[in-house]
């Protein structure tokens, strides 16, 4: 007689290896019968955990995404966020893969997810403007437009590792490199973000 299933376990089993797949296909190259192949389970079990390829690519996607909220994202430590944030991605270079693919796949269509992810934005440009009204971040900014350049500096490096490595002439992943990069992100990021007034 079979064993049950531990659903938590397989469900978690099945996530690894859609992320396995999807990083190295993406949402459209990837194949159910590769994930269920990789997680070991056939596809009738995969499609009853997931109702369909979009929907296990929004899952694999939020595992992935929902490291950050460990994240303090407050913009008056602007400058320290920066360098957490691409902590974290160096970290985590599956992530900035996904989202590589989630954008050639999706271009500026919906995207998994898309209702919590803006609402998750639009407390961060909230928290923007409120430290620009607490005089902590210059109020000449264009708060949507601050994040965007931030996370464009940010994870440019693991977007682009070949200009990375053309431009920096070494290997971008190596510690040094990644440590030269990381204080001039946070460099950067102080320059853009803090308040500056005319004496």
């Amino acid at each position: 007689m079979s064993r049950p299933r531990d659903a938590q376990a397989t469900r978690a089993t099945i996530l690894e290896a859609a992320a396995a797949e999807f990083t190295a296909c993406g949402l459209a190259g990837a194949r159910v019968e590769s994930i269920a192949a990789r997680a070991g389970v056939n596809k009738a079990l995969l499609y009853h955990y997931f109702a369909d390829k979009e929907s296990l690519f929004q899952h694999v996607l939020e595992c992935k995404m929902h490291r950050l909220t460990s994240i303090d994202l407050d913009p008056a430590r602007a400058a320290e966020i920066a360098g957490e944030l691409f902590d974290f991605y160096a970290a985590n270079p599956d992530l900035m893969r996904l989202m590589m693919w989630e954008a050639l796949d999706i271009g500026i269509g919906r995207v998994p997810g898309e209702e919590e992810r803006a609402a998750r934005f639009a407390e961060h440009v909230a928290r923007v403007e409120e430290a620009q009204r607490a005089g902590t971040v210059d109020p000449s900014l264009d708060a949507r437009h601050t994040l965007i350049t931030l996370i464009s500096t940010i994870s440019a490096w693991f977007a682009f590792p070949q200009i990375a490595r053309l431009l920096g002439g070494e290997d971008p992943y190596t510690p040094k490199a990644l440590a030269r990069r990381r204080a001039h992100i946070v460099d950067i990021a102080r320059r853009i973000i803090d308040e500056r007034t005319e004496k």
